[in-house]
């Protein structure tokens, strides 16, 4: 059996890093609750670009300062 990443094409604005996972998560069918912060972090603007979830994931921890 062959599992195919589920890229993602997604463009945020003036949203948080748990808004952003929340509808990641039900658009895609990802459990992204284990990766959402404490306390939640604003973004002013991320695109992603056909990118696996960890890269989306990444991009935004990075957004939010903590990599």
């Amino acid at each position: 059996m062959y599992f195919v990443a589920k890229l993602i094409d997604e463009s945020y604005q003036n949203t948080t890093v748990n808004e952003i996972l929340e509808d990641i998560g039900k658009k895609y069918n990802i459990d992204t609750r284990k990766d959402y912060l404490k306390v939640d972090s604003p973004v002013q603007e991320i695109k992603f670009k056909y990118r696996t979830y960890s890269e989306c994931v990444k991009m935004l921890y990075k957004k939010a300062g903590l990599s």
